[in-house]
């Protein structure tokens, strides 16, 4: 499970905590989050640092409500092209089915299901991460999403049969009422939205079906994005290739603090020097095959010598880098 999410889901916390009196900037450094790249759709942000400025702001300004703010100023518009799917699918039970699919492609870790049960359907969001500070936050943010989704389709007087939340009431019941337009049970078993089993085969009025299919196909094509530690792997083997896969660039690109990165790192049992040296070793294996002179390997791997390269190589292989071309030789002329 990918712990990376879209800049985007963070679309509008800067203004929120400002308008609350806040620091928006020193809760994001604090968590290794680069303010200026808050909102971008192309920039990744650990789950687990975007949970915690999340729960930080709310701690911070006193808003336990904090959560259902920013759910509720920043709708379905953070969902991007799942968005498309909500305004223009042909009916409502198409469009939260889709939602359903396709919520990987905005934030990985949070999975929807919807299940039509007698009278009612329940649509249910859970975090897919066992360790998320602020979890709760988190979840009132996502489901108030939801009922932005939900009012869009059925309505803006809509209110649901029922809404259910796994953690401990953090804000007031009015709060909630507010927010949901009923009362909300705490401490049960799925964080959930009841709907009105017949309001599903409402068609979506003003639908245009050309901007849903470019939707489909775009997001057919994706995957889930990639987990922290391919992100990085990736990010090494591209700057290698500029002599610039250090700590601090790679962090930089990712618009993280390096500390903060390695400790995510080390969520992940592993460490920056741990994925450099992996990329090395099997770079090293691939250009062996190349026809490249050994000088011009280790260049290619970032070594500033020729020397620290033959050390790796044995190290690696067992054997020195001109032993491992001419293997890489006789395997490829024995095909």
């Amino acid at each position: 499970m990918t712990d990376l999410i879209r800049g985007m889901s963070m679309l509008h916390f800067s203004d929120l905590v400002v308008s609350m009196g806040g620091d928006a900037d020193a809760i994001l450094r604090e968590q290794g989050i680069d303010p200026s790249l808050v909102g971008e759709f192309d920039f990744l942000i650990p789950y687990r640092s975007y949970a915690a400025a999340i729960g930080e702001a709310a701690l911070s300004l006193e808003r336990p409500d904090f959560g259902l703010c920013l759910g509720a100023r920043q709708g379905i518009s953070i969902l991007g092209p799942v968005a498309v799917l909500i305004r223009h699918s042909e009916t409502v039970d198409r469009a939260i089915e889709g939602v359903c699919r396709y919520l990987y492609s905005c934030a990985p870790p949070d999975v929807a299901t919807l299940e039509r049960s007698g009278r009612s359907a329940i649509f249910t969001l859970s975090i897919a991460l066992r360790q998320v500070a602020y979890r709760e936050q988190m979840v009132e943010k996502g489901l108030t999403i939801a009922m932005d989704a939900f009012r869009f389709l059925l309505g803006e007087d809509f209110v649901p049969r029922k809404v259910t939340m796994q953690h401990r009431r953090i804000s007031s019941q009015e709060r909630y009422r507010e927010q949901f337009g009923c009362a909300v049970e705490f401490e049960s078993d799925v964080n959930s939205v009841h709907l009105p089993n017949e309001g599903l085969d409402k068609p979506i009025r003003g639908r245009d079906a050309a901007a849903l299919a470019l939707a489909e196909n775009y997001l057919a094509r994706i995957s889930p994005a990639l987990g922290l530690v391919d992100h990085v792997r990736e990010m090494i083997h591209r700057l290698l290739k500029v002599n610039h896969a250090t700590l601090v660039v790679v962090a930089h690109e990712m618009g993280l603090h390096p500390r903060v990165l390695q400790r995510n790192l080390a969520d992940d049992n592993t460490s920056f020097e741990e994925l450099l040296d992996n990329v090395r070793r099997d770079m090293s294996w691939q250009l062996s095959a190349t026809g490249m002179q050994v000088g011009q390997i280790a260049t290619m791997l970032g070594y500033a010598e020729q020397s620290s390269y033959s050390r790796a190589c044995r190290r690696w292989y067992n054997e020195s880098p001109r032993d491992l071309i001419a293997r890489r030789r006789r395997i490829a002329a024995s095909r």
